[in-house]
């Protein structure tokens, strides 16, 4: 009798097993499409066995039938992890991708036609105010060029920074989603939690968090850590953005006081969100993870100008070995400096160049208009100084009836060229100590912008926009040459054209002209996005690869579960005419007993 109804309550346990076999099976089929969703299973294992002694003192155990363990999800903890690993290293470089297609565009077309357009143009008027320097026509029309030259060129830059400050809606959205994704997977924790504690699975709600961390590892590197209660824990960037049941938000603030540039910082502390200021990022050391980084690295963190941008030591500046070898010491800290930042960023790397470009053509032009010697002047507390004057012997002057000296094409907005200096006692070069009037050059001094030949600061000299024939184009000393114009110094100034005014970034040892530095800037940019395409589509391989791998061990196969219904049925109907089977034997037994 007591086997009996041991085996009546093991048919009631394979009763219950494949009913909630049937319900998995039926819950799976119905979210077969549901975005997220994971394949449930019900874990059935042994229950516990009657164990008693036998005639020989042998031992018998009786099993009580079945016993749910749980209804699990199959899922693979390492395929997860390697999934959201690799989908964030893939949006960080389609982040930079997209950067450097946008900025293509720009350079590729400038209200329908290139810069480098203009570039050609600036070098035609010269050449023919070279081959007609008293031609006023050659001259307006080489103002004309210039100031269109300047103009797009300065649109150019307005449209890279414009650019780059509307990254900061992106930047912003982003920092929303991550605080909103967080939030949502904090509410998912405590509604897990609840529902766990009383022995039933979350699988739904879990399903539902494992969505948002899906999303949240594409925008950001996290750390995921599940606690025993089901909650799970999120660290990023040496901080948690939810730990047990507290949320650390994110918020924005700009970069500097100089610039509109968002970063993402902690609000509770207000420091930076990402540890470290750098931009340069490798696989190696995992900083190429998320979009938003991404972003930050693409966009920088301030608009680049030429000054930004090392330049290689030369051994003949210096007056002794030591002195030079000090000076390659900096540049290469320097270097290292620009590689944390400008070089990293393709959009201030692309900054700097066209500013470098563009510095380099007006210093050309106007250094052979108003060019400058070195002389050591003597102060009046009895020292000296060396200072750069315009070197009058060699200048040239305009045609005009004044003879204007010292007149350059391209002017700061903020500084004029020279200040003149009366009575001033100096040694020049040679040796030779003279007094006069001088006009003093104002130097150029990074740590002022308002000094700089940069593109925020560049004009066209008033002068020569009122007057063209101010543009300095005849000698100055007509005694040594008695042919007037200059012909040979404006064919030179057309030629230089044609000379390397430097590279496109200190890593790089190719020279450039003026005519292939901006064609240089373009190839260089299309090669970067050529290696980041490159890059994408390696990822996208194996990001794809990882998430097949994933759908084959999670998703529902209607067709499996089908077959899990019929099994599952079979199942349920043999437990049903097992204990229908038992009900009768009870049933006789009690009544040939009772007989």
């Amino acid at each position: 009798m007591g086997n009996l109804m041991t085996s009546f309550n093991a048919g009631v346990s394979g009763l219950q097993s494949a009913q909630a076999s049937l319900n998995a099976t039926a819950h799976n089929m119905a979210n077969a499409e549901t975005k997220g969703y994971t394949r449930q299973q019900v874990m059935v294992t042994d229950s516990n066995y009657q164990t008693s002694v036998g005639l020989y003192n042998n031992k018998i155990q009786v099993g009580t039938g079945t016993w749910i363990a749980m209804t699990r999800q199959v899922r693979n903890e390492f395929l997860d992890i390697q999934y959201r690993h690799q989908n964030s290293r893939l949006a960080f470089y389609e982040a930079n991708s997209e950067t450097a297609m946008e900025i293509e565009d720009m350079m590729g077309e400038l209200n329908g036609e290139q810069f480098s357009t203009h570039i050609n143009e600036l070098w035609q008027a010269l050449s023919s105010v070279a081959t007609s320097a008293d031609s006023l026509v050659d001259k307006e029309e080489l103002v004309a060029t210039a100031s269109r030259f300047i103009q797009s060129a300065q649109v150019l830059q307005e449209n890279l920074a414009n650019y780059q400050m509307s990254l900061n809606t992106e930047i912003q959205r982003q920092v929303d989603n991550i605080n909103d994704w967080v939030s949502q997977i904090r509410d998912l924790n405590e509604k897990i939690r609840k529902y766990e504690a009383t022995g039933n699975p979350a699988n739904d709600y879990r399903d539902q968090r494992n969505l948002l961390l899906d999303q949240l590892t594409q925008t950001v590197a996290c750390d995921v850590t599940e606690q025993v209660d089901g909650t799970i824990m999120i660290y990023s960037n040496c901080g948690y953005l939810l730990d047990e049941d507290i949320q650390y938000e994110l918020g924005v603030e700009y970069v500097s006081e100089t610039t509109k540039l968002l970063k993402p910082i902690w609000k509770s502390t207000g420091d930076n969100f990402f540890v470290t200021d750098s931009l340069e990022y490798s696989s190696d050391n995992n900083t190429d993870l998320g979009s938003l980084r991404g972003l930050l690295v693409a966009r920088g963190y301030f608009e680049a100008k030429f000054t930004d941008v090392p330049n290689q030591p030369k051994e003949e500046d210096y007056a002794t070995r030591l002195e030079y070898n000090l000076a390659l010491d900096q540049y290469a800290d320097d270097v290292k400096a620009y590689n944390q930042s400008i070089g990293a960023s393709v959009v201030m790397t692309v900054q700097s160049q066209l500013d470098s470009l563009v510095h380099g053509i007006v210093s050309v032009v106007n250094d052979t208009f108003c060019p400058n010697i070195e002389v050591e002047i003597q102060n009046e507390d009895g020292t000296t100084s060396k200072v750069k004057i315009l070197d009058e012997d060699n200048a040239l002057m305009g045609d005009d009836e004044n003879n204007t000296i010292g007149t350059e094409l391209f002017s700061r907005r903020s500084r004029e060229r020279y200040t003149k200096m009366e009575n001033v006692t100096y040694t020049d070069a040679e040796g030779n100590t003279q007094t006069r009037d001088v006009y003093v050059y104002t130097e150029e001094d990074p740590s002022d912008v308002y000094t700089l030949y940069t593109l925020d600061q560049i004009v066209m000299n008033p002068t020569v926009l009122r007057d063209a024939s101010t543009i300095p184009s005849v000698y100055n000393n007509l005694q040594d040459h008695p042919g007037g114009y200059a012909t040979t110094e404006l064919i030179a100034l057309a030629n230089s054209f044609s000379e390397s005014i430097g590279t496109l970034n200190p890593n790089s040892k190719t020279e450039y002209n003026v005519f292939n530095f901006y064609d240089g800037i373009v190839s260089q940019l299309g090669t970067t996005g050529s290696i980041w395409n490159s890059v994408i589509q390696n990822q996208e391989t194996t990001v794809n690869t990882l998430r097949e791998e994933r759908e084959k061990i999670m998703s529902v196969s209607t067709d499996e579960e089908l077959s899990n219904l019929i099994k599952y049925r079979q199942c349920y109907n043999a437990s049903s005419r097992y204990i229908t089977t038992v009900s009768q034997m009870l049933e006789y037994l009690i009544e040939k007993l009772g007989g």
